[in-house]
């Protein structure tokens, strides 16, 4: 009796892990700079298209550069498949901007048709590590 409520525990375990049998796949990865300084916040957003349905997949961008994708919810992987990408930093308010600061990336990275970002994601665990570079200096300042 014992080893049939163990087992019964155990398979419910199996179950209720986070991605267990949800076809999706691990992503982790970095986006730092071209000097190799890590880009500290913000969003790295992918889009596919599985099965004729658009999916998108998203991860924080934590003070180390580092991010996990997740579907769902944050970190439960993403679909098998090839992703445009972008990197879309923390919004800058109007007195921000008008104070100088300028966004964390170039503008070009949160554009799907300008990044020049694409990640083929493969089942088990993957790493997508992301170069950008910061935006160009405006002209007069």
């Amino acid at each position: 009796m014992t080893r049939i409520l163990l087992g019964c525990g155990l398979s419910a375990l199996l179950v209720a892990l986070p991605g267990c049998g949800s076809g999706r796949a691990t992503v982790t990865g970095t986006v730092r700079y071209d000097d190799g300084t890590p880009v500290e916040a913000g969003s790295v957003i992918g889009e596919a298209t599985a099965d004729g349905k658009l999916v998108a997949v998203q991860g924080t961008i934590k003070k180390d550069g580092s991010f996990s994708w997740g579907g769902d919810r944050e970190g439960d992987g993403a679909l098998p498949g090839k992703y445009k990408v972008i990197v879309v930093p923390v919004s800058l308010s109007e007195y921000q901007l008008s104070q100088g600061e300028t966004p964390a990336v170039d503008g070009k990275y949160t554009r799907y048709e300008s990044s020049g970002l694409s990640f083929e994601v493969k089942e088990g665990r993957n790493e997508f590590n992301i170069t950008v570079t910061r935006p160009k200096p405006k002209p007069g300042k």
